[in-house]
């Protein structure tokens, strides 16, 4: 490793290491919602110096990009809730820069009178002093163990031998994507039950509002649209084709398309139409259900439960990978909506 890389490092890692402390210590919770997603920045940065793509697509766009529009659409809804009156004023119009102190005197007055037309801001109690010394006696604990744990391991080969060895009947040329649907299927089936569990979980609370986001006026977040929409889905059909033989996967494929559809849904959060219920069910659950029928397969025509025959192992493969890929997308779209869809009920 030479001096430019070794410098890159340690910056890195005290950026990402102030950006955390600044984002849990920030009292301001929009303030706390932009330093999360520029940790997340960052940890993808790390990723890939870790050599490790993979993590660092899916932490970049499920991480830094679609839980941060999750957390904001969740900032901006609880400003709704707790002051009623913004949405029945209408939209107000910008601050004068230059207002006099008559008008800034007159504001004061009206807020004293009806508290609750102003915006309400967001915040949290600062943490007590004590509070901060026990989590970086409790954080400096940990990195201790953690020093400790890779200074005694026995840094061996681990099991990258046993899986080239079968690289030949996995039906993939990229050993992460063999581990994780053929060699270790039970790990991504779960995964995808998981994911699905969620969606249904977010389902039951009941149908979703209408985002309180409003488009920008003005031709460049319509053109913004317009020319990263195309670029998502080809990136995503690249990174679901691209994962037998190279970091990429339905994991990676369905966050960047589900990025592309909150996108679509904060660009135009009240025009978009509601899907089909029962397209929108089928859709959500592919991925799980079509994973645990071919597996059922495997265990009367191939040799066991979620294992592939040799000659079929690449087909099949890739439809879990395109199942899974569209009910990830689908499955983040809805958990960012929140809630079933009012045609559910109809």
């Amino acid at each position: 490793m030479n001096a430019a890389l070794l410098a890159f490092d340690v910056v890195l890692l005290a950026g990402l290491l102030g950006v955390a402390w600044r984002c849990l210590a920030s009292t301001d919770l929009f303030r706390a919602v932009v330093l999360f997603i520029t940790f997340g920045l960052l940890l993808a940065i790390a990723w890939v110096r870790l050599e490790a793509p993979d993590i660092a697509l899916a932490e970049a766009a499920i991480g830094a990009g679609i839980t941060g529009a999750l957390l904001l659409v969740t900032l901006e809804r609880l400003k709704h809730i707790m002051n009623p009156h913004r949405g029945d004023a209408g939209p107000s119009p910008p601050p004068d820069p230059v207002a006099s102190d008559t008008g800034n005197a007159d504001a004061e007055a009206r807020d004293a009178r009806d508290p609750g037309a102003g915006n309400v801001a967001l915040s949290c109690a600062p943490t007590p002093a004590r509070g901060r010394w026990s989590a970086v006696a409790v954080s400096g604990g940990l990195a201790l163990l953690l020093m400790a744990t890779l200074a005694t391991q026995d840094h061996g080969p681990g099991l990258q031998p046993a899986v080239a060895a079968h690289m030949d009947v996995s039906g993939v040329d990229h050993g992460i994507t063999a581990v994780l649907l053929n060699f270790r299927a039970w790990d991504t089936l779960l995964e995808l039950a998981m994911v699905l569990l969620a969606g249904l979980g977010a389902w039951s609370l009941g149908r979703h509002d209408a985002l309180p986001a409003r488009p920008a006026p003005g031709p460049v977040l319509p053109g913004a649209v317009r020319l990263l929409l195309p670029v998502a889905i080809v990136t995503g059909v690249y990174l679901l084709w691209a994962g037998s033989h190279a970091p990429g996967g339905a994991f990676q494929a369905g966050a960047v398309l589900g990025a592309a559809g909150i996108l679509m849904s904060l660009a135009r959060p009240h025009s978009l139409p509601d899907p089909d219920p029962r397209l929108l069910r089928i859709g959500v659950t592919a991925g799980a259900l079509l994973f645990l029928a071919l597996g059922l397969w495997g265990l009367f025509a191939g040799p066991a439960l979620l294992t592939w025959p040799r000659n079929l192992a690449y087909p099949l493969i890739l439809i879990i990978e395109t199942g899974a890929t569209l009910s990830i997308a689908l499955t983040l779209v809805a958990l960012f909506v929140g809630g079933r869809s009012p045609r559910e009920d109809a």
